[in-house]
């Protein structure tokens, strides 16, 4: 479980307490509650204003910049290590740990736990193939909607407005390539890419926040290019380096809540944590949209993705600033975030699917397309 925990909630959970056991402060509830189904509650979670805060030393998903082991493809993380949302059993309380670090973004209060969540055990799940077609079609869909427009559901026409970082621009230029691609120009496509990624490894040590936001996403357009095309003789290539997404990706939730950053207004902190939000959950919906196509259906991504949070009103993220404003979290005391697997378990079969957002159904349609087909129209 991700390491952060609300200004809110210092103490043990009452169900600890009551067992007198360590408490790791998780959240949504502490590692403890969610192994054995009980209901975690803290003691005095609604007294002050919610803040994000988060512990000094979070757990170890994935190595360290700076430390031996590089952001490059050479070493992959253990397997035996939930690089998402699992915590250390060692974790200790932050009574024992060095004082939190205040994040400058505040426009949202953290999410509550769906009580259906709280006994729900989410595992590995097997889609049909109208489903997995329909997932990779989207997925596939957001290659020419990066070169048309030069934003997709993970990233913000708003993100890179005033400065455009190196691997942004590239994944455009690249994406407007792959749309004119012939037999003649594919191996200069898919050399390019090669190239893209080694410089990206290359410079890796060096990224801001947000230059490692960039270079996620371009990744994960490369991903999608190569994996999804047959035609080009990558998919091996881009198979193995799915690994390398993997860290980086984990590497960037991590540094999302340990670097603070500042913002000018509301908004451009709501775009800028959203597109991390949304760039995480698709660079995981991605490899268990692979694993799909690699296992017969099977999607072994299933208990990472359920917990992984974003925007609730998703119609938010075509908002421009004045909308937003108007409309957004900021100054308004909402519960802001769900958990993709609360937004699938409040998803009722029937409802009309043209109230959600086209990144709402693909999201949906992974998960309950099974039992409401019409998200797929």
């Amino acid at each position: 479980m991700l390491g952060y925990i609300s200004s809110t909630r210092k103490k043990s959970c009452r169900q600890c307490v009551k067992s007198k056991r360590r408490c790791d402060l998780g959240f949504p509830c502490c590692k403890r509650c969610f192994t054995k189904g009980l209901d975690c509650a803290y003691p005095n979670a609604s007294v002050r204003e919610a803040e994000v805060v988060i512990r000094q030393a979070t757990p170890e998903f994935a190595p360290l910049v700076g430390s031996e082991v590089t952001l490059g493809p050479a070493e992959p993380p253990s397997r035996d290590v939930d690089l998402a949302l699992l915590q250390s059993e060692g974790s200790s309380s932050p009574e024992s740990e060095p004082g939190p670090l205040r994040l400058s973004h505040r426009t949202c209060r953290e999410p509550r736990i769906c009580k259906e969540l709280m006994t729900h055990l989410w595992c590995p799940c097997y889609l049909t193939e109208a489903q997995v077609m329909f997932l990779c079609g989207r997925m596939c869909a957001m290659v020419p909607t990066l070169a048309y427009s030069g934003h997709t559901p993970f990233i913000h026409e708003a993100l890179y407005r005033n400065s455009q970082p190196t691997a942004y621009q590239d994944s455009c230029s690249l994406s407007a390539l792959y749309l004119a691609k012939t037999e003649r120009n594919r191996s200069i496509l898919t050399t390019s890419i090669d190239d893209k990624i080694a410089a990206l490894v290359a410079s890796s040590h060096g990224w801001s926040l947000t230059d490692h936001l960039a270079a996620v996403q371009a990744l994960i357009i490369y991903q999608i290019i190569r994996l999804f095309d047959p035609d080009l003789g990558a998919q091996a290539q881009a198979d193995r380096q799915n690994r390398l997404l993997e860290v980086w990706t984990a590497h960037l939730w991590k540094r999302s809540f340990n670097e603070p950053a500042s913002f000018k207004t509301c908004y451009d902190a709501w775009v800028f944590y959203e597109s991390i939000r949304r760039t995480v959950l698709m660079s995981v919906f991605l490899r268990g949209g692979w694993s799909c196509v690699n296992q017969g259906g099977l999607c072994d991504q299933v208990p990472v993705l359920a917990r992984l949070p974003l925007t609730k009103d998703g119609s938010l993220w075509e908002c421009d600033s004045a909308a937003w404003e108007q409309r957004g979290p900021c100054d308004k005391g909402v519960d802001c975030l769900i958990a993709y697997g609360d937004l699938s378990l409040g998803w009722k079969p029937g409802t009309d699917p043209e109230q959600l957002t086209g990144f709402q159904r693909m999201l949906l349609a992974a998960c309950r397309g099974r039992d409401d087909p019409s998200l797929f129209y």
